[in-house]
Order: structure tokens, then C-alpha cells, then sequence
């Protein structure tokens, strides 16, 4: 008997056209292979196979869930709580009214995407049902089962999801923010500044373009190498490669140190195309007059030194750091650097039990990606709905997550690990291979799956 399906069924009422709700949380978890059920028949009963008895739906109707972000994360666990019980009491503070693909913002400052490709009317995402606050949240009042918005409202809970995400740093490296300012710096964190990286980079006609990778938690590790690569290809493919230096700083210990596998096959890959690597490097500074990037190195002995490179084009990172009301609130502890502290596999709060968090802003170990939030959703989902009936979380996230890593224009690199380092389902993705065919998902699928999939609440 696996995870989903312990502890009794004590009050588990059935219909003849519903099943149980262990069976219900158990299809709930299977992801994407369910979008695949031919015909309109299959598709119905798939959706249907998410709800949940009519005695049990009408007793989680009568709790009060509450979503702090109204990102991929938030939106995903309340379509999927939705899609189990309709007419879920689900209220969703977010105060954008224009959302970002951000997986996508790659792409633009790569010149495949638009920037009107990367962004969608809020609004649109919304199933009928979820009430929208359109506000920030301010701070949290765990202790009295409310959240606290900019306008001074308190919104109170019975269960909270916590989907803020993570916020880039700009004071983290000194005079960052000048020269991001000046026309020889950009990164693909920004919309605008992607946008600004993508005429830089094919103006670029020669010099040192230096790229950067931050220390601590990186949302889509994965986009600072996927940019290098594809400017390295782009030079190439306009016949100017040969006067452009290319070099990639990192914090780290080697490029892909999360999955050595995968590590062991693009080390050489990318040394081959002439892309000069230098690890255990810290960008702390950047002279901005001079044009040029002063990084911390980490010597074998713990020592450190400082090492100047100057830049004509400069991709800079700064470190990452959750919203002020998580990072100064009651909800993180010490040494998680201001994350959503939570138990990595049910994904509920180490200190208060009707709290769960989803994606970027928890402290799972896991990367900060899109892919993450595709497993963890339905893990928050399923384990509201056990909470709510007076089960025990039985729903389990494994650490796996996901990463297409762009290798050139039109090849592409996929695959999916866990919380070990370990490939899985490799023999879909055959992960060490660089192909079309995985270009054309990253580019043309990924964005459906998760704006058609994800948000409405069936993968």
C-alpha cells in the first residue's frame, strides 16, 4: 500500500458516480499522462475522476482556503482543490493584473519570443469560483488565522497557501543597479531588461561578454547558462564568434552540480564551443565607469581573493531573496534564508498545520522552477483536502523537478531529476541527448501545458 492510499476511510461517503477519496488524491498525483486520454469521453471522465465524494465535498465546502499570490503556484493549487470539490470556498490575493510567463523571458532576450507572448490578462486565469483580492499581502498573523493586506484589510483562514515566490535583490552586488542603467548590462530576469538584453546581445559586435551565477537559492538555475549558450550560438550563427570572448562566472563548484550526470555531459559540451568556465566565483561588485566586474573567488584553503574582469556586454546576477512579509515574518525560521519553512515532502508548515506552501518562496531543496510547482501543486491540493477531512497528509512530493536546457538555437536538452540528483523517467527524455524535438516543446508546448494544463488544475 503506497502513501496515497494509508489510514482508514472513516466517513467516506460514496455515490454511484463518484469514487473514493484516496482514489481521487491518487489521480490527482498522476500529472500529465491523464491530458493524454483520448477522445471527449476520456477527457470527461478524467476530469471527473478528480472530484472527490458528495459528503466529503460538501465538507471541505465549508472551509475557508485562502492563496497568498496568485502566480503559477497559487493558481495551480486552487484549480486543482476546484477540480476536486466545485464550489471550494477559495479566496486569492494578488494584486497584478497582468501575469508573466517567466519561463519564457529566456526566450525573449533570445529574439524566439515577443514580449506580448510572455504575459497574460490576470484575469483570464481565474476559474469561476475563485474570489479575487487584488491587493498585496502585508504581513501574516498566523496565530489568529488571518493575512494582513497593503490596504489594511485582514483577511482570515482556515487553511492558507503561501505562493509568493522569489524577488531578485538589486542591492545584493554594489552599483548592480547602475549599470544595469548603462547599454552594456542585462539580464533575463526582468521582462524589460531581457527585452534590452536582446538588442544588446545582436549589436554586440566584439569584446568580452562575461555572464554570471549568483550564490543561494536561484530561481530557474537553469537561465543564466541557457542565455550564454544561446548568445554563444547567436555570434556564431552571425559570422562574429570569433571576435567575442565568452566566459561564464559561477558560484558554484561546477556548472550543473545538482545532477552530476547531466554535469559530466555539458562540461565538455560547452568547453568544446570555446566558453571559458570559472567556478567558486562571487559577483560582489561592478565598477561601472571602467566596465568592470569585481567577483570574490573561494580559494581550496577558505581563503578568497579578488579577481577583475572587464566587460563590453555583461550579463549580471544578483542573489534572490523571498517578499519582505515571508523573509521578516512569523512563517520563516533561521538558516532557511528567509524562506516558507515546511516539511519538503507534504509540503505543510513545520509550525502551523493548516499552513502549506507551493514553489519559489519554500524551503524544500528543490529548484525554483515551473516544473517543481507542476509536482508540488497536487501534493498542497490533496493534503488540504486529507487536512480538512481530519487525515493525516498522505500526499508526498519526491523533490523531482525539470529543466530544458537550451543548448543552441533549435536544440535542447530535457530532463527530469530528483531530490537525490537522480534522472527520472529518462527513457522519455533521454536527457544527454541535445534534439528538435525538445526545442520545439520547450518553445511551442511547455507555455500551453502551463497555461491550458496547470492552470486550469489538470496536471
Amino acid at each position: 500500500m503506497n502513501d496515497n492510499e494509508k489510514s482508514t476511510e472513516k466517513g467516506n461517503s460514496k455515490s454511484p458516480n463518484k469514487i473514493s477519496r484516496r482514489q481521487a488524491l491518487k489521480y490527482i498525483g498522476y500529472g500529465t499522462g491523464g491530458i493524454l486520454v483520448a477522445g471527449t469521453a476520456g477527457f470527461y471522465g478524467y476530469r471527473k475522476s478528480f472530484q472527490i465524494s458528495s459528503a466529503e465535498a460538501a465538507q471541505v465546502r465549508k472551509a475557508k482556503i485562502v492563496v497568498a499570490g496568485g502566480s503559477i503556484g497559487g493558481l495551480t493549487v486552487a484549480a486543482r482543490i476546484l477540480r476536486a470539490v466545485p464550489g471550494a470556498d477559495i479566496t486569492i490575493i494578488e494584486p497584478k493584473t497582468v501575469h508573466h510567463y517567466q519561463p519564457g523571458y529566456t526566450l525573449v532576450a533570445a529574439g524566439v519570443y515577443e514580449p506580448e507572448d510572455v504575459q497574460f490578462d490576470q484575469a483570464s486565469l481565474f476559474l469561476p469560483g475563485m474570489k479575487w483580492v487584488k491587493d498585496y499581502v502585508e504581513a501574516f498573523e498566523p496565530n489568529h488565522n488571518r493575512v494582513v493586506t497593503r490596504s489594511g484589510d485582514h483577511i482570515s483562514y482556515d487553511y492558507l497557501v503561501v505562493g509568493l515566490g522569489v524577488e531578485t535583490n538589486l542591492d545584493s552586488v554594489e552599483n548592480l543597479r547602475e549599470a544595469l542603467d548603462t547599454n552594456h548590462a542585462a539580464n533575463v530576469y526582468n521582462l524589460e531588461s531581457g527585452i534590452k538584453y536582446k538588442k544588446l546581445a545582436n549589436e554586440f559586435q566584439g569584446g568580452n561578454a562575461v555572464f554570471t551565477f549568483p550564490p543561494g537559492y536561484v530561481k530557474c538555475g537553469g537561465a543564466p547558462q541557457k542565455i550564454t549558450w544561446l548568445s554563444e550560438d547567436l555570434w556564431r550563427m552571425q559570422g562574429k564568434r570569433d571576435a567575442i570572448n565568452v566566459s561564464f562566472y559561477s558560484n558554484q563548484s561546477t556548472l550543473f552540480p545538482v545532477v552530476p550526470v547531466i554535469d559530466d555531459i555539458i562540461k565538455p559540451m560547452i568547453e568544446d564551443r570555446g566558453i571559458k568556465n570559472f567556478y567558486n566565483q562571487t559577483l560582489k561588485a561592478i565598477d561601472v565607469s571602467g566596465r568592470v566586474a569585481i567577483f570574490e573567488e573561494r580559494m581550496p584553503d577558505g581563503s578568497t581573493r579578488e579577481i577583475r574582469q572587464q566587460y563590453d556586454l555583461l550579463h549580471p546576477m544578483p542573489t534572490f531573496r523571498t517578499p519582505k512579509p515571508l523573509r521578516d515574518g512569523p512563517l520563516t525560521r533561521e538558516g532557511i534564508g528567509g524562506q516558507l519553512s515546511v516539511d519538503r515532502h507534504t509540503l505543510q508548515h513545520t509550525a502551523y498545520a493548516n499552513i502549506f506552501g507551493v514553489g519559489d518562496n519554500s524551503a524544500t531543496g528543490a529548484p525554483k522552477t515551473a516544473a517543481t510547482i507542476r509536482k508540488q501543486a497536487p501534493v498542497v491540493a490533496g493534503n488540504i483536502i486529507d487536512s480538512i477531512l481530519g487525515f493525516e497528509p498522505s500526499n508526498k512530493y519526491d523533490g523531482t523537478s525539470g529543466c530544458p536546457l537550451l543548448t543552441r538555437y533549435g536544440r535542447c536538452m530535457m530532463f527530469e531529476f530528483d531530490f537525490d540528483g537522480n534522472l527520472v523517467n529518462e527513457w522519455i527524455y533521454q536527457s544527454t541527448k541535445e534534439t528538435r524535438l525538445w526545442w520545439n516543446f520547450k518553445v511551442h508546448g511547455l507555455k500551453r501545458l502551463y497555461r491550458h494544463a496547470m492552470m486550469n488544475g489538470y496536471v
